[in-house]
């Protein structure tokens, strides 16, 4: 089996996303039976291949499938946006790493992995975590949750909207998606503990003391539970979620 400590020795395969994002997800892998994997966007396949070794089988989906490294594993055409093409109920586990904010219609691209997932089945998504205190004081100051693009930065892209982060997701919209197509998160994760948010704890406290005494009806309003847990508002750069099919 993969030892999750030493994936990233061997760069021949690079990830294209955060480094603990993937460590987090394989070491979840780890503590689970094998089975039927659906890795989409699969990237170069650093995720894939590491799967692989421990014992899954996987299919890879992805938008630019001539990115994809990995021998042995054949990737597919796959615009998320639009259609998975697999059966209903096909995979026993799928893999969204660092893909939703990418989607021009995000709740499409949830409603085909909910589709080819087995009830009972895992959905593994990751997404930058937009609603941690970090990026609540950034979109305080500057005004925005991801950094602006411009014309030009589409131009130079080659005219491709799935290289920007197109719909930033917070975490009682993403929830919502899920509750929509019958995923129920079960539990939520952190790429790394990013120490300096830390520094913003009297503040966090301060917001739970608030949270605390608004009526009950309010608080499940405004889902406190969510944008008050501390993987979320205490988070690292990414958010991996763990959702289960009802």
């Amino acid at each position: 089996m993969t030892k999750i400590d030493d994936i990233y020795d061997n760069q021949d395969i690079i990830p294209n996303t955060r480094v603990g994002t993937h460590t987090t997800i394989l070491s979840w892998f780890s503590k689970r039976r094998p089975g039927l994997v659906l890795d989409a966007p699969a990237g170069f396949g650093h995720l894939s291949i590491h799967l692989k070794k421990m014992g899954f089988d996987v299919m890879c989906g992805e938008i630019e499938p001539q990115i994809f490294k990995v021998d042995g594993l054949q990737c597919i055409y796959t615009d998320l946006n639009e259609k998975i093409d697999s059966p209903n109920d096909t995979f026993d586990y799928i893999c969204c790493v660092s893909g939703l904010e990418h989607m021009t219609n995000p709740y499409k691209a949830v409603q085909e992995f909910a589709r080819v997932l087995k009830p009972g089945g895992y959905g593994i998504f990751s997404i930058p975590n937009y609603s941690n205190m970090e990026k609540r004081a950034k979109f305080f100051f500057n005004g925005y949750l991801t950094k602006p693009k411009s014309l030009d930065d589409y131009v130079q892209s080659g005219c491709n909207l799935f290289n920007f982060h197109n719909t930033p997701l917070t975490i009682t919209l993403i929830d919502l998606i899920f509750e929509i197509n019958g995923l129920e998160i079960q539990e939520i994760l952190r790429d790394k503990v990013k120490r300096k948010q830390y520094l913003w704890l009297p503040f966090v406290l301060l917001l739970k003391i608030h949270a605390h005494f608004q009526p009950e009806k309010k608080r499940r309003k405004y889902r406190y539970d969510l944008t008050l847990n501390n993987a979320v508002i205490l988070g690292g750069n990414e958010s991996i979620f763990i959702t289960k099919k009802k």
